[in-house]
Protein backbone atom coordinates (compact mmCIF):
# COMPACT_ATOMS: atom_id res chain seq x y z
CA UNK A 1 0.00 0.00 0.00
CA UNK A 2 1.31 3.54 -0.72
CA UNK A 3 1.65 5.24 2.25
CA UNK A 4 0.89 8.69 0.69
CA UNK A 5 -2.56 7.75 -0.26
CA UNK A 6 -3.07 7.83 3.55
CA UNK A 7 -4.48 11.22 4.42
CA UNK A 8 -2.90 11.88 7.48
CA UNK A 9 0.50 10.69 5.84
CA UNK A 10 -0.14 12.71 2.94
CA UNK A 11 -0.73 15.69 5.73
CA UNK A 12 2.79 15.43 7.71
CA UNK A 13 4.34 15.22 4.50
CA UNK A 14 3.14 18.36 3.32
CA UNK A 15 3.47 20.11 6.79
CA UNK A 16 7.14 18.95 6.85
CA UNK A 17 7.91 20.58 3.61
CA UNK A 18 6.89 23.69 4.96
CA UNK A 19 8.44 23.67 8.44
CA UNK A 20 11.63 22.50 6.89
CA UNK A 21 11.54 25.64 4.41
CA UNK A 22 10.86 27.55 7.60
CA UNK A 23 14.02 26.60 9.34
CA UNK A 24 16.47 26.48 6.13
CA UNK A 25 15.05 30.42 5.16
CA UNK A 26 15.78 31.02 8.69
CA UNK A 27 18.84 29.41 9.14
CA UNK A 28 19.56 31.22 5.78
CA UNK A 29 18.86 35.19 7.31
CA UNK A 30 21.11 34.07 10.25
CA UNK A 31 24.06 33.14 7.76
CA UNK A 32 23.51 35.77 5.20
CA UNK A 33 22.65 39.11 7.48
CA UNK A 34 25.14 37.69 10.36
CA UNK A 35 23.05 37.97 13.11
CA UNK A 36 24.69 36.92 16.46
CA UNK A 37 23.08 33.05 17.56
CA UNK A 38 23.01 34.14 21.38
CA UNK A 39 25.01 31.96 23.76
CA UNK A 40 23.96 28.74 25.71
CA UNK A 41 23.01 29.83 29.28
CA UNK A 42 23.03 26.25 30.34
CA UNK A 43 26.56 26.37 29.48
CA UNK A 44 27.45 29.89 30.37
CA UNK A 45 26.02 29.16 34.16
CA UNK A 46 27.32 25.61 34.49
CA UNK A 47 30.09 25.06 31.99
CA UNK A 48 28.43 22.00 30.67
CA UNK A 49 27.22 21.20 27.75
CA UNK A 50 23.11 21.10 27.31
CA UNK A 51 21.78 18.45 24.70
CA UNK A 52 21.11 21.03 22.21
CA UNK A 53 24.44 22.94 22.55
CA UNK A 54 26.32 22.88 19.26
CA UNK A 55 23.02 22.35 16.99
CA UNK A 56 23.21 25.88 15.44
CA UNK A 57 26.58 25.25 14.10
CA UNK A 58 26.08 21.98 13.18
CA UNK A 59 23.09 23.58 10.67
CA UNK A 60 25.11 26.27 9.75
CA UNK A 61 28.17 24.27 8.64
CA UNK A 62 26.08 21.67 7.25
CA UNK A 63 24.68 24.77 4.99
CA UNK A 64 28.22 25.43 3.90
CA UNK A 65 28.93 21.48 3.30
CA UNK A 66 30.50 21.00 5.89
CA UNK A 67 29.90 17.36 6.67
CA UNK A 68 32.14 15.95 9.42
CA UNK A 69 32.58 19.67 11.27
CA UNK A 70 28.46 19.53 11.34
CA UNK A 71 28.73 15.94 12.58
CA UNK A 72 31.05 16.82 15.33
CA UNK A 73 29.29 19.42 16.43
CA UNK A 74 26.28 17.65 16.83
CA UNK A 75 25.84 14.54 15.20
CA UNK A 76 21.61 14.79 15.14
CA UNK A 77 21.76 17.58 12.61
CA UNK A 78 23.30 15.19 10.06
CA UNK A 79 21.53 12.52 10.88
CA UNK A 80 17.95 13.95 10.81
CA UNK A 81 18.94 16.12 7.74
CA UNK A 82 19.91 12.42 5.90
CA UNK A 83 16.39 10.89 7.42
CA UNK A 84 14.18 14.02 6.23
CA UNK A 85 15.80 14.28 2.89
CA UNK A 86 15.22 10.53 2.42
CA UNK A 87 11.50 10.77 3.66
CA UNK A 88 10.91 13.43 1.38
CA UNK A 89 12.19 12.06 -1.77
CA UNK A 90 10.44 8.46 -1.44
CA UNK A 91 7.71 10.52 -0.53
CA UNK A 92 8.17 12.65 -3.82
CA UNK A 93 8.47 9.42 -6.05
CA UNK A 94 5.48 7.99 -4.48
CA UNK A 95 3.00 10.72 -5.21
CA UNK A 96 4.32 11.39 -8.39
CA UNK A 97 1.78 10.07 -11.34
CA UNK A 98 4.61 8.52 -13.33
CA UNK A 99 6.51 6.55 -10.38
CA UNK A 100 4.03 5.69 -8.26
CA UNK A 101 3.18 2.30 -8.75
CA UNK A 102 6.46 1.35 -8.27
CA UNK A 103 7.57 2.97 -4.80
CA UNK A 104 5.36 2.80 -2.06
CA UNK A 105 6.84 6.00 0.27
CA UNK A 106 8.06 6.14 3.80
CA UNK A 107 5.90 5.96 6.91
CA UNK A 108 7.31 7.87 10.27
CA UNK A 109 8.50 5.31 12.83
CA UNK A 110 9.31 5.44 16.32
CA UNK A 111 12.82 3.95 15.60
CA UNK A 112 13.95 7.19 14.09
CA UNK A 113 12.58 9.23 17.04
CA UNK A 114 14.12 6.37 18.99
CA UNK A 115 17.66 7.17 17.44
CA UNK A 116 17.79 10.73 17.53
CA UNK A 117 16.75 10.67 21.40
CA UNK A 118 20.03 8.39 21.62
CA UNK A 119 22.32 10.44 18.98
CA UNK A 120 21.49 13.57 21.34
CA UNK A 121 22.09 11.94 25.01
CA UNK A 122 25.12 10.20 23.67
CA UNK A 123 26.57 12.80 22.05
CA UNK A 124 25.83 15.44 25.11
CA UNK A 125 27.29 12.65 27.73
CA UNK A 126 30.51 12.17 25.79
CA UNK A 127 30.68 15.54 25.33
CA UNK A 128 30.56 16.38 29.17
CA UNK A 129 32.74 13.13 30.06
CA UNK A 130 35.78 15.18 27.56
CA UNK A 131 35.17 18.39 29.50
CA UNK A 132 35.14 17.09 33.04
CA UNK A 133 38.28 14.29 32.71
CA UNK A 134 40.38 16.02 30.54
Amino acid sequence: MNVMEIPEQKNMFYISLILASALGGLLLLIKWTGIPVPPCYFHQLTGLYCPGCGGTRAWISLLQGHFLQSLAYHPVVLYGTALYLTYVFRNLLAICPWTRHAHSGMAFRNLYLYLAVLLILGNCLLKNILILFL
